[in-house]
């Protein structure tokens, strides 16, 4: 299905920061993305950057917040 993996933030230039995808994924010429606090990658970048952020702002990070705050609570439970 998915793959999961962390990276490093490498120093690109002056002022940015790039993140080297993994081998396994299939990318094409270039990639697209939206971003906030979470990104979104197209690695074969075959949607267009305006639906990324659309779907990115109005499907995943509403839904996000709420079931990591959850998630966290739920592995950090007060003993009374």
């Amino acid at each position: 299905m998915g793959l999961r993996d962390r990276r490093a933030n490498l120093r690109h230039g002056t002022y940015s920061t790039a993140v080297v995808l993994p081998a396994k994924v299939k990318k094409g010429k270039t990639s697209t993305l939206a971003a906030n606090r979470l990104i979104l990658i197209d690695p074969r970048g075959e949607i267009d950057e305006d639906d990324l952020l659309s779907f990115l702002e109005n499907h995943v990070e509403p839904i996000f917040w709420p079931w990591l705050a959850e998630r966290r609570k739920m592995s950090n439970p007060k003993t009374y």
